[in-house]
């Protein structure tokens, strides 16, 4: 075989091996979690230290590919959106978080949901207080729904995308989205299959919506709108459902 015959195989070779490094340290955060919870870790720390791959796996992808430091932490490159992908952001969060509010209502009590049973489990795996909610609250809106965002859309999505087409990137990132958040899940009070799986299809579908918004001009930070208003909304609920307010 020439040289120019094995220049096509070496290419693919090593496609092959930087699709698979980017499928491992994808992995990185479910590992974590899975250690976490299997080593009967509690306290919110604990329980969002898998966060940490989430943010250190595509930092350091991009910085090897020769990116900014702050460019690896956040699409600073990007342009700000125009005021109709900003509006289709909020209407986006206020239909997503409205929605599933609407279908929690609904379907709590014929799943067995009781508040007084989660909130307990809430109060021992994450010592919830009034004020760490409040916290809690803030930081999905800024700074949890901006990692998964990095994390999910802009590097996992993009990079997919980049090797197999749109279609593999947006349904990919949505079911790691959606699998990990149910991981998450999986070990709560009223965790059931039924519960769990409906959790699933949402975020997937949230996700499929977050990836299509973040392929508009500057629509990463759309995205980011979007999912923090969501998570924020959603959760402001739940804690008022809970009776911490």
């Amino acid at each position: 075989m020439t040289a120019r015959q094995q220049a096509p195989s070496r290419a693919a070779a090593s496609r092959g091996i930087a699709t698979f490094c980017l499928l491992a340290i994808a992995a990185l955060p479910f590992l974590c979690k899975g250690a976490v919870v299997a080593v009967g870790l509690t306290g919110y720390l604990w329980q969002s230290l898998y966060k940490v791959f989430q943010l250190a796996g595509p930092v350091g992808w991009r910085r090897q590919q020769g990116r900014p430091w702050l460019a690896s932490f956040w699409p600073v490159d990007q342009p700000l959106p125009d005021r109709r992908t900003w509006a289709m952001a909020v209407v986006l969060a206020a239909v997503l978080a409205g929605t599933a509010i609407a279908a929690a209502n609904i379907l709590a009590p014929r799943l067995g949901l009781q508040p007084e049973t989660i909130r307990a489990d809430l109060d021992q795996r994450f010592a919830m207080t009034p004020l760490r909610a409040v916290l809690v609250v803030l930081y999905l809106l800024s700074i949890n729904a901006a990692l998964e965002e990095l994390h999910f859309r802009a590097w996992l999505d993009g990079e997919l995308s980049s090797r197999w087409g749109g279609a593999v990137g947006i349904m990919v990132s949505a079911l790691a989205f959606a699998a990990m958040h149910v991981f998450i899940f999986a070990g709560g009070a009223g965790a059931s299959s039924t519960a769990l799986v409906l959790v699933f299809l949402a975020l997937a579908i949230a996700g499929v919506c977050w990836s299509l918004l973040a392929r508009r001009r500057g629509g990463i930070h759309a995205a980011w709108l979007s999912h923090g208003l969501t998570d924020a909304t959603l959760l402001a609920w739940g804690l008022f459902w809970l009776g911490y307010f």
